[in-house]
């Protein structure tokens, strides 16, 4: 397959970021708190290369465990305030590593209509009947619940905490007091781009809505509601790669015996994970680094609103830009593409509409005339 050269990535994303042979003001990704090229981080991944080797080639179960995987799980279960986590090769799978381990725990899953591809290969792999409701809409979903969850029937729902490109945050709590009214419901939520960016102290759209994280990702079921999972990834706002769920030592421990993943499957790079354990460690020293994300967040948002255009007032760093037509979008893309800044138009996914959007991604280490350069160069490109 023939790739365009100008599309080529040729250095770590970050505020500037080199692809096609061309520096960018780089508001596009998901590096969120700005770690992909910390040097901090690449030279813990390097020196953990260099001692163990590309990888362990052979599974967890058997003599695949090496120590930066152990402080990967170490240090996410510090950040998260769990007794544990279990880290593997790519987040793409969290959703599934929790759908297998709650196997004979529910008889069906629904499904917000827009949730990630992944969830989808998640609930489907169940082998349970898998229904819809529409995209965010809690009366929906407790319809879709009372014509199927007959004779006690035990319903998973599973949704995406932060939508990847319209940066929506799904009504969690909303959605939780609708499955109090089913015994031994579960709620699985996909905070791929929640984690480290969402959240007074970066837990992700569980701590932003308020639910009981104690309850998250633990074999409980609660009294007077639903059990809640969070699935995440390390690829995202904290610069590394590998999927991780975090939890109580129990429901890990569960996760050990069932998870193909575990017993079967290699564990990530020894030293991508050791660079994934020094991010962990970056930011719980630096927690300084989700405030200011927060912080630009709320500037991009504010600026954009000050040029009327229509975003919500929510602490997640993509922003979506739905305009008047498709022409247009790909016009400011275009145009703030040939001035150096780079941000994505996407004609479809997951959770986008016939338009698609424009999708702009803020990160913690853009300056603030990086962000008003973006502001300024957005109001050209629309009146042009």
């Amino acid at each position: 397959m023939n790739f365009d050269p100008e599309k080529i990535m040729q250095s770590a994303p970050g505020p500037y970021t080199m692809i096609g042979g061309r520096r960018y003001l780089y508001f596009m990704g998901t590096g969120y708190l700005g770690l992909h090229g910390h040097p901090e981080i690449l030279k813990a991944a390097c020196e953990g290369m260099m001692k163990y080797g590309m990888g362990s080639a052979t599974s967890r179960r058997a003599f695949g465990n090496s120590q930066p995987i152990l402080d990967v799980e170490a240090k996410a279960a510090q950040f998260f305030g769990k007794e544990d986590s279990f880290y593997f090769m790519t987040g793409y799978l969290s959703n599934s590593v929790i759908v297998q381990a709650l196997d004979g725990t529910f008889d069906l899953a629904v499904a917000d209509e827009s949730a990630h591809y992944s969830a989808y290969d998640a609930v489907h792999l169940s082998g349970r009947p898998v229904y819809k409701f529409i995209s965010r809409d809690p009366a929906s979903l407790d319809a879709v619940l009372r014509e199927q969850c007959t004779e006690g029937k035990r319903p998973l729902v599973i949704t995406d905490g932060v939508f990847p490109v319209l940066g929506a945050l799904a009504p969690l709590r909303e959605y939780y007091e609708v499955l109090k009214n089913y015994p031994g419901s579960a709620m699985v939520i996909d905070d791929a781009h929640a984690l480290g960016a969402v959240g007074p102290t970066g837990r992700g759209s569980v701590e932003q809505s308020g639910l009981p994280w104690e309850t998250v990702n633990t074999n409980v079921q609660p009294d007077n509601g639903p059990r809640l999972f969070v699935a995440g990834t390390l690829s995202k706002a904290f610069g590394g790669f590998g999927g991780i769920v975090p939890g109580s030592k129990d429901f890990i421990s569960h996760i050990h015996e069932v998870s193909p993943y575990f017993r079967a499957a290699n564990p990530v790079s020894p030293g991508v994970a050791a660079g994934c354990a020094r991010a962990l460690e970056l930011v719980m020293e630096n927690p300084g680094m989700i405030t200011q994300l927060h912080d630009n967040t709320r500037f991009v948002r504010t600026g954009l609103r000050e040029l009327g255009i229509e975003v919500a007032d929510t602490p997640v760093p993509i922003v979506c830009v739905v305009l008047e037509t498709v022409e247009m979008m790909k016009k400011v893309q275009a145009d703030l593409m040939k001035k150096g800044i780079l941000i994505a138009y996407n004609p479809k996914y997951s959770d986008l509409g016939p338009k698609g959007g424009i999708r702009i991604a803020v990160f913690a280490n853009h300056t603030q005339d990086m962000m008003v350069q973006l502001l300024e160069g957005f109001a050209r490109a629309m009146k042009n």
